[in-house]
């Protein structure tokens, strides 16, 4: 019953604002498409400009060969004509003078008889018309050459001007082109303006983000032994606090604010030391299922906003598929729903780290480091630097999710930890969180040593650096690991 009646409250789904970010970078990838293919496209433009002048270039030179042809063709018709009228002038004089077979004929036999004179006409006569006929002749060659000339002028200017034609076409087809992603990429820079007008970033991540989260931060106490795991949620928080208790083992203290993730537990018991160390979030929610009677006393008197199971235990429901103590589950959905509410008295969390841009230099005395190993007597964690994220693992299993996904977080801090005895029970041990202590700082395959420190309860956690600056850490999730003093080595 206690299932449904969560189930009814509404199921919750991640945080809408992480699609505007990837909306940010497909608009900012598109853009440098976009870009490149301008450039690519000028480019081709201008090699058809340069292909379009040696055309028409081309082109002015086979319509001046044709011309010049022409002119030639002219030239020879006309010197043609010249042989021609001999040829005619000659045949003419035959026709009219009598058959010249025969005027030859005549002139042989005067010839017999002393009388050269003739014979030298018709030497004469034959050398004119023989002469007139090589002309003719050489002429009609030349024609015929110039006809051939001719021809293959104006195929050569045919397929100049196809040639011209289809990169024309071409031309005109990719500044078309050039033309749309010109308008496409003025839409995307708008766009992009926008979007970037109207970002902002996460408190806790340093994400950045569309949404405007207005809520508490809702810290949940989530079981950390072999029963426990895979755990539900512990990918979706902002920040992930290990905390020893009893017996060597640990137990996470998971905050969340900037996401909702569907489900979160197996949902475990307080300690006195949260209600220290979860103070500086500004009066969170607090979701665990109980305690003893002092820490529940202790819960009244912090400043922390009680949501529960023991108070509202039908925000909270049983796995079948798991044996109590560790099947205790909630929706967050459900629990900020019910904490918004006026008879909570919660606030909004100020910024605990503070982050840097990828490009910006890692402050203090960093040096690459391979991972950590931290010991907490009964429970065994280390982290291995995968390139983008510290892979974490713990009694030498991956830490995964319900979804099979590895915790990776982006920072994890080493903070080492004093511990006292709970006036709650004496056995279990009490995180101190205010004052000062030595930490490790892992960001982007680098450790930096550092020093924790935190003055009143309200106070966030400060890191700094050797010289007192505060370290600076790239955007994402963080887990910070409280283990007691040389317990941890640098792998």
């Amino acid at each position: 019953m206690a299932a449904v009646a969560a189930a009814s409250l509404g199921v919750g789904a991640p945080a809408s604002g992480q699609s505007s970010p990837g909306e940010l970078g497909d608009l900012e990838r598109r853009r440098d498409e976009i870009t490149i293919e301008l450039g690519q496209l000028d480019a081709e433009l201008g090699s058809l400009d340069d292909e379009l002048a040696q055309i028409d270039d081309e082109i002015e030179i086979r319509e001046a060969a044709i011309e010049l042809v022409a002119d030639e063709f002219e030239r020879t018709v006309d010197a043609r004509r010249e042989p021609e009228h001999t040829r005619l002038t000659i045949a003419l004089v035959g026709f009219t003078s009598g058959d010249p077979r025969s005027n030859a004929l005549l002139d042989e036999v005067r010839v017999l008889e002393g009388d050269d004179e003739p014979s030298r006409r018709r030497e004469l006569y034959e050398a004119v018309i023989e002469d007139a006929r090589r002309k003719l002749e050489d002429f009609d060659q030349q024609l015929r050459l110039l006809a051939g000339d001719m021809t293959e002028a104006r195929a050569g200017l045919g397929v100049s001007q196809a040639r011209r034609d289809a990169t024309e076409t071409l031309h005109g087809e990719t500044g078309a082109r050039r033309a749309e992603l010109a308008i496409e990429l003025d839409e995307t820079e708008r766009r992009i303006q926008l979007l970037l007008s109207l970002q902002g970033k996460t408190l806790l991540t340093g994400e950045i983000t569309f949404d405007v989260v207005n809520r508490p931060v809702l810290a949940i106490k989530i079981d950390n032994v072999v029963a426990a795991r895979p755990q539900a949620g512990i990918n979706d928080a902002d920040m992930v606090f290990v905390e020893e208790v009893e017996g060597g083992l640990t137990r996470l203290a998971a905050i969340f604010h900037s996401a909702t993730p569907s489900e979160v537990g197996p949902v475990r018991s307080m300690r006195t030391g949260d209600f220290d160390l979860l103070a500086q979030f500004n009066s969170p929610l607090f979701a665990t299922s109980g305690g003893n009677r002092g820490s529940r006393e202790a819960l009244r008197n912090s400043t922390l906003v009680d949501i529960g199971a023991a108070t509202h235990g039908d925000l909270f429901y049983r796995s079948s598929g798991r044996a109590a103590p560790h099947n205790l589950f909630t929706n967050p959905a459900n629990l900020w729903s019910v904490g918004s509410g006026e008879d909570y008295e919660t606030g909004s969390p100020q910024p605990v780290l503070r982050f840097r841009e990828p490009s910006d230099p890692i402050l203090g005395d960093a040096r690459p480091a391979n991972g950590v190993t931290i010991d907490y007597g009964q429970t065994i964690v280390s982290y291995e630097w995968d390139g983008s994220g510290w892979a974490r693992s713990q009694d030498n299993s991956p830490t995964v999710d319900t979804a099979g996904v590895r915790a990776a977080p982006t920072t994890v801090i080493v903070q080492f930890t004093s511990y006292a005895s709970s006036a709650a029970d004496p056995a279990s041990p009490e995180a101190i969180t205010l004052g000062q202590g030595p930490a490790w700082i892992l960001t982007d395959g680098q450790i930096v040593p550092a020093s924790w420190r935190r003055s009143e309860l309200l106070d966030v956690f400060e890191y700094v650096d050797n010289s007192g600056n505060f370290i600076t850490v790239l955007p994402g999730q963080s887990w910070i690991e409280m283990p007691r003093r040389d317990s941890a080595t640098v792998n």
